[in-house]
């Protein structure tokens, strides 16, 4: 698998677990309702949304449950089933907030806690609901009966053109908000070039003048292209490349934007924490025994930690780059692993169009390379392709717009005056009374907003899935998103993706190094991960209450405006 798969994958993941977290930061971060009971609504939106798409049930197979709506025309299909996922969880949070709102924080932390119990407790006894205690399958995403994309219909062009828009609207709107960070750079020339023009609407008044959207509006345009492209002359591979060029551009330019002040010596530390990671990982692929590679391994990595520790505590300069530095020596780390590690095998064989092939499909990471089916191409030096564009790319794409589009439109709840209210009643309810305003109504709103996010993510991850178990929805995944939502910062919508992404990362490195042990160690380091995570929510407690990129405070005399 090539090493964009991976990272495919994990972007997945990202995307349902920053929306499951927004949902959580709603409730606790700018409210203040600590909710441990946040996975119930994450189950209940999976199997809504999983009983919508399935059809009727068949007695001779080995699955029941009450309804199979997938047969009925119009609500059997996925945005039905979304909507009615989503529109459930939340009518649920506000049904379980009514009698539990008024309780202590405590007090309602636990009896929320014992709610998603008796939801997962229901789904395994009661067997005529959901396949009990046995996976809930049977039903497949949108539209994967159409991958890998055949060019030669409208239907293909169209459904790349969807991605491409996706991407370009994304990467777009990061450029455009670094384009002024780097004076080297014509990025200004560069953002005008890339927007189509319509870069000018930013002096206009009104919504088409705001940043987001003339991404949005430079997103349709290369869609629309990309299909005329497409359908004119099939040029899937030069389109592929171009858009994947142009992320990697801005992933730079956004590097620069983001660690362009730091000094000569901070890089440098960066770049040692990461090559020095890299070294303490070496043992695992050349070292034979398990003991001596285990043993190794440790001892590099307890020599790495110890020397970061003994460098924050005693160089002073270093103390106050101490997370950014661990920041740099992170890209670092990743830089090497995605580009550089995948090349080694190849070029140690010798073969260095191999390399070069494995690092093209690297770069050009919007589309796959490889299988029976697809267009073959012939590339001078990096031998022949046979490129397609796969089901995860669409489906990633998706996710990533849905996260996209309600982070937007929760950023825009939370400066608004209902956001305001929010904050004041987290941060005192007497203010808000003296005011004229009912706490309870809007804590009740708000376990509405977070639990219908908790639905919609338990949609999507029905979705990714493609099976449902109840063991999936036990109570520590609301703890994983409590740590998330602390790692990136209570009360910060960007911190839970932040949270999600190093969380996702951490279950992506351990699940990776485990494969060089055997089957039987392998399975005890997956479930030491557990440990490991536990102990990292204790330390980001301790260390870094706050998260890393902190609180977006407000405050109580806002409530009046």
């Amino acid at each position: 698998m090539a090493a964009s798969d991976v990272v495919i994958s994990f972007m997945l993941l990202v995307s349902i677990y920053g929306i499951l977290s927004l949902g959580l930061n709603v409730k606790y971060g700018h409210t203040g309702l600590l909710d441990f009971g946040h996975v119930g609504f994450y189950l209940v939106g999976a199997y809504t949304a999983a009983l919508f798409v399935l059809g009727p049930d068949d007695p001779t197979d080995f699955t029941a449950y009450v309804i199979g709506l997938g047969d009925v025309p119009v609500i059997g299909t996925w945005a039905v089933a979304i909507l009615a996922a989503t529109l459930l969880a939340g009518l649920v949070g506000g049904l379980v907030a009514l009698p539990t709102i008024r309780l202590r924080e405590d007090y309602l932390a636990i009896t929320v806690l014992g709610v998603s119990v008796i939801f997962q407790r229901i789904i395994q006894s009661e067997t005529w609901l959901a396949n009990g205690p046995d996976a809930l399958r049977g039903y497949s995403p949108p539209l994967q009966s159409l991958f890998p994309l055949a060019m030669d219909t409208v239907i293909g062009p169209a459904i790349f053109g969807l991605v491409v828009a996706v991407v370009w609207a994304i990467a777009t709107g990061v450029l455009g908000r670094f384009r002024a960070s780097d004076g080297r750079l014509p990025l200004g020339s560069v953002y005008a070039v890339t927007t189509f023009g319509l870069a000018r609407l930013h002096g206009r008044d009104g919504g088409l003048g705001s940043p987001s959207a003339v991404s949005a509006l430079a997103g349709v345009a290369a869609g629309v292209v990309a299909f005329v492209l497409l359908v004119a002359v099939d040029p899937l591979l030069t389109v592929g490349v171009l858009v994947s060029l142009y992320t990697w551009f801005v992933a730079l330019v956004a590097v620069a934007g983001h660690y362009g002040h730091l000094g000569r010596r901070e890089w440098l530390v960066g770049v040692a924490l990461g090559t020095g990671l890299l070294v303490s990982l070496l043992p695992l692929p050349v070292v034979d025994s398990v003991g001596l590679k285990s043993a190794l391994t440790l001892s590099l990595l307890g020599a790495l930690v110890a020397a970061y520790y003994l460098g924050v505590t005693r160089v002073e300069w270093l103390a106050d780059v101490k997370l950014t530095v661990v920041g740099v020596g992170a890209l670092w780390f990743l830089s090497l692993w995605y580009f550089l590690l995948p090349t080694l095998g190849p070029l140690g064989d010798g073969d260095l169009a191999g390399a070069l092939n494995v690092l093209f499909q690297n770069v050009v990471w919007t589309l796959q390379f490889g299988g029976d089916v697809g267009i073959d191409y012939g590339v001078v030096f990096i031998g022949d392709l046979t490129t397609k564009v796969d089901y995860s790319r669409f489906q990633l794409a998706g996710f990533v717009l849905f996260l996209a589009g309600l982070y937007y439109a929760l950023e825009l709840a939370v400066k608004s005056p209902f956001g305001r209210v929010l904050r004041a009643v987290r941060n005192d309810e007497t203010v808000v009374k003296s005011l004229g305003k009912d706490p309870f109504v809007y804590k009740v709103q708000t376990m509405v907003l977070g639990s219908a996010l908790g639905g919609f993510a338990g949609a999507l991850w029905a979705m990714y899935a493609q099976g449902l178990t109840f063991t999936t929805f036990a109570p520590r995944i609301t703890f994983i998103t409590l740590l998330i939502m602390f790692l990136g910062g209570a009360g910060n919508n960007k911190g839970m993706i932040l949270g999600a992404g190093i969380f996702w990362a951490f279950q992506q490195a351990t699940t990776q190094l485990a494969a060089y042990f055997p089957p039987a160690v392998r399975v005890n380091i997956q479930a030491f991960r557990l440990v490991v995570v536990g102990v990292l929510f204790l330390l980001v407690l301790y260390y870094v209450p706050e998260g890393l990129l902190g609180r977006e405070e407000g405050t109580a005399s806002e409530v009046d405006r």
